[in-house]
């Protein structure tokens, strides 16, 4: 496409053009009734420019995927349970309204329900939440959620989340998407392993997958197992059963399947390695209970976004927390070599150890 014409450029050419094709008009300077209307034409003229120059890059960028209709995932909100305490046992119940809003680490969630602590219990039953957006940070440990942001009944003094929150996962990156195309590309066959990756993919809630084959067959029934994880290192029974059905299909023209017959699946969650991190760090001009919690938020990061298989590398996590402007630096103690998954596994953070040096 060629070059964007810009305003200066368009007014001479547009003035010259006038005066190359007429004698009667002479006055062109600016002020002029003449000068007012080229001037106005030019600078539209030059928006519309812009605007198709634009327009052209967009599409340039979706242009091989939108004959597949492939499109980028949506990120999914976190959720899980939390449980209301009230300082004494009442003799009578207390309701805690849907919609009431509970927050920990910064983050905030919504019940989804009403919940109730019985007469004569200091707790209630648990309450499912759902982070208020989307993103794997919303998938927090347990112990995190402590305060409750909205009205409630004024005998209810407390919340926490007694299991970590699952679900929560990112808008799918430009690589990622990239990467999840080749993919589909390569399965166009339909039943090559390309394929049965793809399709487990195609799972707006799955964030990677791997396949495994199995000579002779698992059990004597599985020939193959896919792993699945939507972000959390793991996923729920709901996604489990999609991308099931993804891989099987149901006969349907729309959904024929990618398996050949009589090969028989199974769909589950790959195991957990956890990482645990030990390290030295120096830092500079900086509160280091901060510096602590911002450094163990750098690790968890780099360490929770990890696919099923991919490596857990020393190096990425020392480059990403001297990324930090305060570090001056950081040596890793433990793990002491890079950590590498097996095919049915995936690298989540353990515990995490800090040794923070102020350094002048």
């Amino acid at each position: 496409m060629s070059k964007i014409r810009r305003y200066d450029e368009i007014m001479t050419g547009a003035t010259a053009n006038m005066i190359a094709r007429q004698d009667k008009i002479t006055d062109f300077n600016e002020g002029s009734i003449i000068h007012t209307i080229l001037d106005t034409v030019a600078r539209i003229a030059e928006r519309a420019y812009v605007a198709i120059r634009q327009g052209y890059n967009e599409m340039l960028k979706v242009l091989p995927y939108s004959p597949f209709k492939f499109t980028k995932k949506e990120g999914f909100s976190a959720s899980g349970e939390v449980i209301f305490s009230r300082a004494n046992a009442l003799g009578s119940q207390t309701v805690i309204p849907k919609g009431t809003v509970v927050s920990g680490s910064g983050l905030t969630f919504t019940t989804t329900e009403a919940g109730l602590i019985a007469a004569d219990s200091l707790y209630s039953d648990p309450v499912t939440v759902v982070a208020d957006n989307t993103g794997n940070g919303y998938n927090i440990a347990a112990e995190t959620i402590n305060a409750i942001e909205t009205t409630v009944p004024v005998d209810v003094v407390g919340v926490s989340n007694p299991s970590a929150f699952t679900g929560g996962t990112d808008e799918e990156t430009d690589a990622e998407f990239e990467e999840r195309f080749r993919t589909y590309i390569n399965g166009l066959s339909g039943t090559n392993s390309y394929a049965i990756k793809s399709a487990a993919l195609s799972v707006n809630a799955v964030r990677s997958v791997s396949v495994q084959n199995h000579k002779p067959p698992l059990k004597n029934i599985y020939n193959m197992s896919i792993y699945v994880d939507d972000g959390s290192g793991g996923a729920s029974e709901e996604t489990l059963s999609a991308v099931k059905f993804a891989v099987e299909g149901d006969g349907t023209q729309d959904n024929p399947g990618h398996l050949a017959p009589g090969v028989n699946i199974r769909v589950i969650t790959p195991t957990a390695i956890p990482v645990n991190v030990n390290m030295n760090v120096s830092v500079i001009s900086m509160d280091l209970d901060e510096a602590r919690m911002e450094i163990q938020d750098v690790v968890t990061s780099y360490v929770n976004s990890l696919t099923i298989g991919e490596s857990c590398v020393i190096s990425s996590i020392i480059t990403k927390v001297r990324g930090l402007n305060y570090v001056r630096d950081v040596a890793v103690i433990s793990p002491a070599n890079n950590i590498n998954p097996e095919i049915n596994q995936i690298a989540r953070i353990g515990t995490i150890s800090i040794t923070l040096t102020e350094v002048d």
